[in-house]
């Protein structure tokens, strides 16, 4: 496993819940950082999945 998955995972994830938490306030969401939290949760964990997959797929094909 590469170093850089959780690098760029928790990036994304953390960018993920900054930018959902202003959409939360902005729509004046009763609960806008637990909301943003899980969102930002379910972004990193997809991302996270999509980049092992690749690196599973490219080691697969190399032998």
């Amino acid at each position: 496993m590469e170093k850089g998955f959780w690098k760029v995972s928790i990036l994304i994830g953390v960018v993920a819940f900054l930018a959902a938490s202003l959409v939360f306030i902005w729509i004046d969401s009763p609960s806008p950082y637990l909301a943003a939290l899980v969102t930002g949760f379910l972004i990193f964990e997809i991302s996270f999945y999509h980049r092992f997959h690749q690196s599973k797929e490219r080691n697969d094909w190399n032998g």
